[in-house]
C-alpha cells in the first residue's frame, strides 16, 4: 500500500472533513500523479494548501479515465455530482482535461500530530512511498 500527500484548497478540504465530499477528483491535461499511482487501500495525507497536514483518509475505490471529451466529462460530473461537491469554476476547468482520477474516500480522520513532509514545489499530489 502506498502513501500519498494530497494538497487541498478550501472549501474542498472542509467538505471532506464534514463528510459531504466523499470523492476526491483530479482532472488533468497530462498523465500526472495521482493518475496511475493510487490504488484502493492506499493512505492519503490531506494537507491544507499553504498549510499543515490535517487529516488522513483511505482510498476505498479508485477509477481512472483517459481520452476524455467534454461529453465524457459531463457524464462523469453528472453521475458523481453528489460525492464530488464541485463548485462551478472547478467544473468549468474540468472540461479542458484529457484525464481524470476519482478516489472514493473512507476512514477520514483528523490527526493531531501530523508527520513533517518537506515539499517546496507546486505539485498538488505527491506519492510518498509505494
Amino acid at each position: 500500500m502506498a502513501r500519498h500527500l494530497a494538497i487541498l484548497r478550501e472549501p474542498y478540504l472542509s467538505r471532506i472533513l464534514a463528510g459531504e465530499k466523499t470523492i476526491e477528483s483530479r482532472f488533468l491535461r497530462v498523465r500526472a500523479a495521482p493518475y496511475g499511482c493510487v490504488t484502493a487501500g492506499d493512505t492519503l495525507f490531506l494537507k491544507r494548501a499553504s498549510g499543515p497536514i490535517v487529516a488522513t483518509a483511505r482510498a476505498a475505490r479508485v477509477a481512472t479515465f483517459d481520452d476524455l471529451t467534454p461529453v465524457h466529462i459531463a457524464a462523469l460530473l453528472e453521475c458523481h455530482a453528489a460525492g464530488l461537491c464541485l463548485d462551478d469554476d472547478v467544473r468549468a476547468r474540468a472540461y479542458r482535461s484529457r484525464y481524470a482520477v476519482l478516489i472514493w474516500l473512507t476512514d477520514v480522520a483528523l490527526i493531531g500530530d501530523p508527520p513533517i513532509i518537506s515539499k517546496r514545489d507546486r505539485r498538488a499530489w505527491v506519492v510518498l512511498e509505494s
